[in-house]
């Protein structure tokens, strides 16, 4: 039966950590996997998780399944920090959650949805995360790449974006990056949002936005703009939520889709559609994160040092992006990367081809994507001059200037 079944090479970004741990030299240095790394390069529990998961075991009593929705108010928890509690389409009746693992879940979830739909085809800024076309073409979805991303500024091609987002039309979804766009950092600001928001108005597509680093951009407020902007003026949206990033609970696969229909009436369809598409794939939810996110959103003093947490990781990943633009600065490439330090959240997107990734990690032990994008959470200020000094030789094949 599967004698004919070739063997798949491995994924590319999931392998960079198998690659980084067979590394024995101890210079080495990971901006690979998308992970948050505090001052020693370790993935910290965030402490009003660790708190929430010693009430959860405390409480638990029973391994039962959780309702399919999800665990008790974990909805609610997510409706509010994602959407305020000032949206009429809140007040109205017309969101419904879902809780999924993870935000692929909730992609994943997403994507068949809209299959069902009749959705003809999700267009995607050009670059975009890697897994955004394997999950909507595993969902039987056509997928177009329209441009985003100006690698000559380190900015966006908005004029080359609009122009593209001005030909969809009802049975398109354009698929929208939350803040802090994975891979570049480039995020829109609130008038082109503003802007995109009048278009999908005009043109009737469904816009569906990925939101996976709330928070980690520059608030949790300011970030979810994105979001709250399109909620409130739109008739119809999709929102994949992730707490991996902003809860630390990565392993724990803990996510939601969030659907906006025209009236409550469609929103209850969305949902059952949503749950009958889970119950055909993982059927159950995980319950471990769901439980510690209900928990500590449903106390003032556990989200408050959630909150408090989650701003020192948004401080800490920004003054990691300006360390290593200044870092970039006093090498022969001066401030041609200096958007390096602008951007948004723990990725930005090196101009470098494979072949000149490949060279930082077997010359440097720096291991990054093929793709050119790094995880800033990888640099330090032990190690960012090295970086620097290492991007400049390879970018511009001169002698790097050396540190006192």
């Amino acid at each position: 039966m599967f004698a004919t079944l070739p063997l798949l090479p491995a994924d590319p970004i999931l392998d960079l950590g198998r690659l980084f741990d067979a590394d024995p030299r101890p210079e080495k240095v990971n901006l690979g996997i998308g992970v948050y790394l505090d001052d020693t390069a370790h993935t910290p529990i965030m402490r009003a998780v660790a708190e929430a998961e010693t009430i959860v075991r405390r409480r638990e009593n029973s391994k039962a399944y959780l309702p399919p929705k999800g665990a008790p108010g974990y909805a609610e928890g997510i409706e509010r920090i994602a959407l305020g509690s000032d949206i009429a389409a809140v007040a109205e009746g017309r969101c419904a959650i879902v809780q999924t693992p993870g935000g692929c879940g909730a992609l994943g979830i997403a994507g068949a949805l809209m299959k069902r739909s009749g959705v003809e085809c999700v267009v995607m800024g050009t670059p975009t995360w890697s897994n955004h076309k394997p999950v909507f073409g595993a969902a039987g979805l056509a997928t177009r790449m329209i441009p985003y991303y100006d690698a000559d500024t380190g900015g966006i091609d908005f004029a080359g974006f609009i122009a593209e987002v001005k030909t969809l039309g009802p049975k398109d979804v354009l698929l929208i990056h939350g803040a802090c766009h994975n891979p570049t950092g480039a995020d829109l600001s609130h008038e082109q949002i503003d802007e995109l928001i009048d278009i999908a108005l005009d043109r009737g597509f469904l816009p569906m936005i990925d939101s996976a680093y709330h928070g980690l951009g520059e608030s949790l407020d300011t970030d979810g703009y994105v979001l709250r902007a399109f909620a409130s003026r739109l008739p119809e949206l999709l929102i994949s939520y992730s707490c991996s990033k902003n809860f630390g609970l990565y392993r724990e696969r803990t996510g939601a889709i969030i659907m906006i229909g025209k009236d409550a009436d469609h929103a209850a369809i969305l949902q059952s559609h949503a749950l009958d598409i889970a119950r055909q794939t993982y059927s159950m939810p995980p319950a471990h994160g769901a439980l510690m996110v209900s928990e500590i959103l449903a106390s003032d003093e556990l989200e408050a040092m959630w909150r408090s947490e989650l701003a020192e990781m948004q401080s800490a990943i920004r003054a990691r992006r300006r360390l290593f633009a200044d870092a970039l600065a006093h090498t022969p490439l001066g401030n041609s990367l200096a958007w390096v330090g602008d951007h948004n959240g723990m990725f930005s997107l090196l101009p470098m081809t494979p072949e000149q990734t490949r060279r930082m990690r077997d010359e440097f032990a720096i291991h990054m994507a093929a793709s050119g994008r790094i995880n800033v959470c990888g640099i330090r200020a032990d190690n960012a001059e090295r970086l620097a000094r290492a991007v400049a030789q390879i970018l511009s094949s001169e002698p790097v200037m050396q540190s006192a």
